[in-house]
């Protein structure tokens, strides 16, 4: 499984939609059920993003299937980053041969 993070921003057809943010969230977290995503967590946040959310994903293929469903609705827009953990990246430093 990977880690992928989702900076998110509401386009202004999903802030004229913020009284549905309940049913929206249900849907986003009924789709990724059905891909087989699983959220780790969510937040609403100030600043650049108005969501950020982090999920645990089977593959890249899986989450760009999760981006073109949401995208696809015109409420929000955004980037998705793919992380691993930092204990996971301890291992990978320590395989560097330079």
């Amino acid at each position: 499984m990977a880690y992928f993070i989702r900076l998110v921003r509401f386009t202004p057809e999903g802030l004229k939609e913020l009284k549905q943010f309940r049913e929206r969230r249900t849907q986003f977290l009924e789709t990724c059920k059905k891909l087989g995503i699983s959220v780790v967590a969510e937040y609403v946040t100030s600043g650049a993003y108005d969501l950020v959310t982090i999920l645990e994903a089977h593959n890249l293929d899986t989450m760009l299937q999760l981006n073109a469903i949401t995208g696809s609705k015109g409420r929000t827009t955004g980037i998705t980053l793919s992380a691993i953990t930092a204990k996971d990246f301890e291992r990978v430093a320590e395989s560097i041969n330079l």
